[in-house]
């Protein structure tokens, strides 16, 4: 009779230490996090206190003269820039980027400053800027506090016999033996979770009033959504037709005559050998261009070498073939999502058309990075300006196209020149 064994109840499964360890790593990492997060956010949080009440102090009675008006975009352009660069600090805790999508700012300075009056988004940093002080005050206190007596009591036994002449006093206990700091430090340890629990507790406080003041309202979180689905809809259903188009009217229509060249050679070549030798030549060289736009045409699909070799590669493969000098500088840690990629890659490829086409440059750069859980990519010109994403534009159609992926697209190109097309893709770490 065979024996066998089977597993104690209760015990821990063979492979528990290998599943137990990467959840201890990563919940390490993020009480690390989170304390950085709340430190840092004491430091931070005093400065925009401290900057936003004086500016808002300074542009409020001052808005009944001329001289409020430029003050108040200042002010605003300032706060906008605090509350940007909250956003991306929530990164360090959070992988879901906070969205806070501003109006576009166009026309004169009066003009500028009506937009700015008239966006909720622009009063919300305002606020914010007021009101986070208190939370990320108590969240840097916390931090401090909790992981500082955490730490101190665990270090106690490398130096509380530094101490000259007197005895460290640690709660109700006098510490002046080596023993009595071995206990001490056996608390700090049973007093790490407890300082993961509270700084994890100060994150989620302080990300909920981030998202509550900074964040898009639901509801026109699930608008956006809509709109940047349906427009992706159509951008596809646009991209078929434009596919079928080029189609019919290019390698097919070469393959039609090629078919006819081949046909007539067929009934020459007995009676004008010359000729029929001609038609073949002729038929072969539309054979050859047929080939060509074909080839084109998949690269426009899906270029192989993004796939390939990445888009550092791609990228570089569009900027030797740009009738433009072009510079680009890809600085990426490793391949980004694919959709992403793909995204970025038909960002720099449009907007090298259009700097081809329309701006009169002499010279261009494309410069790719990753920043903060966000693929972004940047194309410069030093052309006559004046883009925009006019509806039914091949900008307006890379607006949607970034749009869908859940990005962004900025166009910034004043009269004169230079032009910047940058878009924003979210880009999982």
């Amino acid at each position: 009779m065979s024996s066998s064994s089977s597993p104690t109840v209760g015990a821990a499964p063979p492979d528990a230490p290998a599943s137990i360890r990467p959840r201890a790593r990563a919940a390490a990492v993020r009480g690390w996090n989170d304390a950085l997060y709340l430190v840092l956010g004491g430091v931070t949080g005093t400065a925009i206190f401290s900057l936003g009440i004086t500016l808002i102090a300074t542009t409020t009675p001052l808005l009944v003269l001329i001289v409020g008006i430029p003050l108040a975009v200042v002010t605003s352009t300032i706060l906008r820039w605090c509350a940007e660069l909250e956003r991306r600090r929530a990164l360090l805790v959070d992988d879901v980027p906070i969205r806070g999508d501003y109006r576009p700012l166009e026309g004169s300075l009066l003009g500028q400053a009506a937009t700015m009056a008239r966006d909720p988004r622009r009063w919300a940093d305002a606020l914010w800027s007021v009101v986070q002080f208190p939370f990320t005050l108590a969240g840097f206190v916390v931090a401090v506090s909790a992981w500082g007596t955490a730490l101190g009591f665990i270090t106690l036994p490398a130096w509380y016999a530094a101490v000259p002449d007197t005895d460290v006093v640690v709660g109700l206990f006098d510490v002046d033996t080596l023993p009595a700091a071995l206990l001490v430090a056996l608390l700090g340890v049973v007093l790490v979770p407890v300082a993961w629990w509270l700084t994890r507790a100060a994150t989620i406080v302080n990300l909920y009033v981030v998202r509550l003041l900074l964040g898009d309202d639901l509801k026109a979180r699930v608008a956006h959504l809509e709109e940047t689905r349906a427009g992706a809809v159509d951008a596809a259903s646009t991209e078929l037709r434009r596919i079928e188009r080029d189609l019919h009217d290019g390698a097919q229509a070469r393959m039609v005559a090629v078919a006819m060249d081949l046909g007539m050679a067929e009934e020459r070549i007995e009676r004008d050998p010359e000729g029929a030798r001609e038609l073949v030549r002729g038929a072969r060289d539309e054979a050859r261009r047929a080939l060509t736009e074909m080839r084109d045409l998949v690269r426009g699909i899906a270029p192989s070498v993004l796939q390939d070799r990445g888009l550092e590669a791609a990228l570089s493969s569009l900027a030797a073939r740009a009738p433009v000098p072009v510079t680009v500088d890809v600085d990426l840690p490793g391949r980004p999502p694919a959709s992403a990629e793909t995204g970025a890659y038909f960002v720099v490829a449009e907007a090298l058309v259009n700097v081809a086409r329309h701006s009169g440059a002499s010279a261009a750069t494309v410069e790719v990075r990753r920043e903060l859980g966000e693929l972004v990519a940047r194309v410069r010109d030093d052309g006559r300006g004046g883009a925009s994403a006019v509806p039914g534009g091949g900008l307006a159609g890379l607006r949607d196209r970034v749009a869908a992926l859940d990005g962004i697209l900025r166009v910034t190109s004043p009269e004169g020149g230079p032009t910047t097309i940058e878009a924003r893709i979210p880009c999982a770490s």
